[in-house]
């Protein structure tokens, strides 16, 4: 105990002796460092130099300035102050931003030379523009002061080059006493550690002889380890010891194996993984493996080999310990076995519940319908592509949607109520059909399954809208075009009554006066009779053709046809039958041959011009006009009549409707609907413009029948 405490005491003063010697070199080199340090430092002359040019720039500024107040001219244009401003403020600029400008704080003018610095720079745009002589004056004072200051700098800076050099030459003195300081340490401590390394052999020889009586109690020690074998090896993996514990292991005594190489000794040491564990103990690896083999009974046996590097007396030894672990090795696979049994159960169940899982969240993902899912407080769970595609949801909630804003998005929609806005835990079941964009509608509901989860649908009802508002739309016609042909039925009965009556009166008075009657007034009662004739065969005439033309039994034979001489003609015989009326022709001298059905081409013409004269009054003025354009032929008829009110063109060419102008006048409104279904059967339209008690003009239009008068039309 005695002899480790000195060992002790003695480490401690060597490793201060160490200290000592480390400490002085480190200060010896810090202190030349420094010395070699203040040496690289920039010297006073550099300083000097830029000062001076800094001043020598100022002065060559103040004399351009004057110059320049002078009027004078400028043959080289450097001379100017805007080529000698910039090269000032550059100068001023190095030493404010350089290492002179903590010398010139040293002498207290670093603050004047910022000032003059920023005048300079607000001087730069002025004198770029152009000075006044009195601005330029004013600016070489200070330019003027500013060389002073930088005179003034100058002399500072070498008075304080002076102060440093003295206070360099009394550091010089006092680091070469401490270097001697330091010297002498290091001698001291070298002289020490010499003794010291003196005293340690001896130490170590000591220590080597009771290394040897250490080894020789451990070799005790491990020859008496009987529960695990222990075997140590050199570099060419000979053995070295062979402990009792290796016998029972492997039933091979201690002098047959030792002087041997141990893959010779036992197949245990003759495997790969053995061998390997075994160089690298001699490499200074450690490691742990367990080798699985069988007894002499035929048994399983386990048996946990260590290795470890050894180093002793400067070789590279290696030692292993082998011990059986058959027990804990059966008892531990089975655990495996057993554990590995249970992965393979939960493997099994989670997959069939992801494959369950994916089947479900599949067919969601495939559904027509949008689902989502929320749990009790409104968090969304899960929704499909269909939800995130709705027209509100992809608008107002695609960053984070909760219960309560996924049902305000269809809030503004229409059909929404206001549920959809006060959803708050707990929610409460929702259907409602909302319209989401123009003609899509969607049943949105809302439901509670088990008492925490919240389904969302979103069902596409577009069609089933579509079809309820045909549906009702066909129910609404229905009841228009019921009660249009009540009324038209209405109105042909009293307007076949008007002509019977006429024809009924016009016989009693022939049959009451009989011979009486002059030739004249039997004239006037004979055209009567034909007149409410031909009147009653016009209104047959008119309900057949719009028959036929519903049934689809209008046959369309197009052929050429001179659509001058149509209108003529028909112009003619109206004038013949109204000569109280005025039909005026503006034509062309030329045919204009169209390709049309020529007998319901005459209908459309004689209901439009018809119509004209009928609605003009008296004394109607009606102009019929015929022209090309292109490939078509137009015809217009234009009165100035009783017109139509604005508001009722677009019904004019319906079925049984008649204009609220033309009540009092007889008609059935099926001559503009038949005549403009004759027109749309030859590719073409009637337009019409009216004013009400201004009259109307109906414009129809026909292809040419051939090319060269196409061409000339154009």
């Amino acid at each position: 105990m005695k002899l480790s405490i000195n060992n002790h005491k003695a480490g401690l003063v060597t490793l201060a002796a160490v200290a000592v010697l480390a400490l002085s070199l480190s200060f010896a080199v810090v202190r030349l460092f420094d010395i070699d340090r203040d040496l690289r430092t920039e010297d006073t002359h550099a300083n000097l130099w830029m000062i001076s040019q800094a001043q020598f720039e100022a002065a060559l500024m103040a004399e351009s300035l004057a110059r320049y107040a002078a009027k004078d001219d400028f043959p080289v244009p450097e001379q100017a102050p805007t080529s000698r401003l910039p090269i000032l403020i550059s100068r001023v600029a190095v030493l404010l931003d350089g290492p002179q400008a903590e010398i010139i704080g040293k002498v207290g003018l670093l603050g004047d030379l910022k000032a003059a610095y920023l005048l300079l720079t607000l001087a730069k745009p002025l004198v770029e523009q152009g000075m006044t002589s009195e601005q330029a004056s004013q600016l070489r004072v200070q330019v003027h002061e500013l060389g002073g200051d930088l005179r003034d700098a100058a002399d500072e800076v070498m008075m304080l080059n002076r102060t440093d050099v003295a206070s360099k030459r009394a550091m010089y003195l006092r680091v070469v006493l401490e270097s001697l300081a330091f010297l002498s340490g290091i001698v001291l401590s070298a002289a020490f550690l010499l003794l010291r390394l003196f005293r340690g052999v001896q130490e170590a020889s000591q220590a080597k002889q009771l290394l040897r009586q250490e080894q020789e109690l451990s070799d005790l020690v491990i020859n008496n380890v009987s529960n695990q074998g222990i075997i140590m090896f050199d570099e060419k993996l000979e053995c070295l010891l062979w402990n009792p514990g290796m016998e029972g292991l492997l039933h091979i005594k201690a002098d047959e194996a030792i002087g041997r190489l141990v893959q010779d000794l036992d197949p245990l040491f003759s495997k790969p993984d053995m061998i390997r564990s075994l160089d690298l103990a001699i490499e200074g690896t450690s490691t742990v493996f367990e080798d699985e083999t069988e007894g002499e009974a035929g048994q399983e046996r386990c048996l946990e080999v260590n290795c470890f590097p050894v180093s002793m007396a400067q070789r590279k030894l290696g030692i292993a310990f082998v011990r059986d672990v058959t027990e804990q090795w059966l008892a531990r696979r089975e655990a495996e076995r057993l554990n590995f049994d249970l992965e393979i159960k939960v493997l099994q169940r989670t997959a069939a519940l992801r494959q369950a899982e994916r089947r479900l969240i599949a067919a969601i993902e495939s559904a027509a319908e949008g689902f989502a899912a929320f749990d009790w407080t409104g968090k969304l769970l899960f929704a499909n592509e269909q939800i995130w595609a709705a027209a509100p949801v992809a608008l107002w909630c695609r960053e984070q949607m909760s219960l309560p804003v996924f049902l305000r998005c269809f809030a503004m929609c229409e059909g929404a109520d206001h549920r959809l806005l006060t959803a708050q835990p707990p929610f409460e079941e929702i259907e409602i059909d909302v319209l989401i964009k123009k003609d899509v509608w969607t049943r949105l509901s809302v439901t509670k399954a088990d008492g925490a989860t919240i389904f969302v649908r979103l069902t596409d009802i577009s069609a089933y809208k579509q079809v309820a508002a045909a549906l009702q739309s066909a129910l609404e016609r229905e009841r228009e075009t019921t009660d249009a042909y009540r009324n038209f039925v209405s109105m042909v009965s009293h307007q076949f009554r008007t002509p019977l009556a006429i024809l009924d009166s016009s016989a009693q008075r022939i049959l009451r006066r009989g011979p009486n009657l002059t030739p004249e007034e039997l004239a006037t009662r004979i055209q009567k009779i034909r007149n409410a004739g031909s009147r009653l065969t016009r209104l047959v005439e008119s309900v057949l053709n719009a028959a036929k033309l519903d049934a689809g039994r209008i046959e369309l034979n197009p052929e050429p046809c001179d659509l001058v001489q149509l209108v003529v003609d028909i112009g003619e015989r109206q004038s013949e039958l109204n000569s109280h009326s005025t039909i005026r022709f503006q034509v062309p001298e030329y045919s204009v041959r169209v390709h049309c059905d020529t007998m319901l081409i005459e209908q459309v013409f004689i209901n439009l011009l018809s119509n004209a004269l009928k609605y003009s009054g008296d004394n109607p003025v009606v102009e019929i006009k015929v022209w090309t354009e292109g490939a078509r032929a137009f015809c217009s008829v234009q009165d100035w009549g009783i017109g139509i009110p604005e508001d009722e063109l677009p019904k004019i060419f319906d079925r049984f409707y008649r204009a609220r102008t033309a009540s009092g006048i007889a008609g059935t409104g099926i001559g503009l609907n038949f005549a403009q279904r004759i027109m749309h059967l030859h590719g073409g339209e009637i337009q019409v413009e009216s004013f009400e008690a201004e009259g109307s003009l109906f414009t129809f239009d026909l292809p040419l029948s051939n090319v060269d008068q196409a061409q000339q039309a154009a």
